[in-house]
């Protein structure tokens, strides 16, 4: 039992998992409040463009931004890590958002990288 719930620890996040095989220069960072559900994930990888559709279904992601959506409280936040360096614009990205708009997901393509926030309060 010790040993099965271990495992779950070292386990990759659900984004890493959902990348596809050849991704490369993967970067993450997770952080979380340790009060309450708080919590912000942050990942960025080198994949193929014809690869960010697959990622995006394989993440749930169905909704793709548009100036509709600037109501939303999106945004390409801040991961305080030199690695993140998200396009300026939401316009395009791919995101879902549950649970009476507490928790929001986002990916976008941009300059050879797919680039994943998840934020939940």
């Amino acid at each position: 039992m010790l040993l099965a719930c271990g495992g779950l620890y070292v386990m990759p996040s659900r984004p890493r998992r959902a990348l596809p095989w050849g991704a490369t220069d993967i970067q993450e960072q997770d952080s979380d409040s340790r009060v309450g559900s708080d919590f912000q994930r942050c990942l960025r990888a080198r994949i193929a463009e014809s690869d960010f559709d697959g990622y995006a279904e394989r993440l749930a992601l169905t909704h793709t931004y548009s100036t509709e959506d600037s109501d939303l409280p999106l945004s390409w936040t801040s991961c305080n890590e030199l690695w993140w360096n998200p396009p300026d614009s939401l316009t395009g990205a791919r995101f879902e958002h549950e649970n009476g708009d507490v928790y929001f997901a986002m990916a976008a393509f941009h300059n050879e990288y797919v680039y994943f926030v998840a934020f939940g309060w």
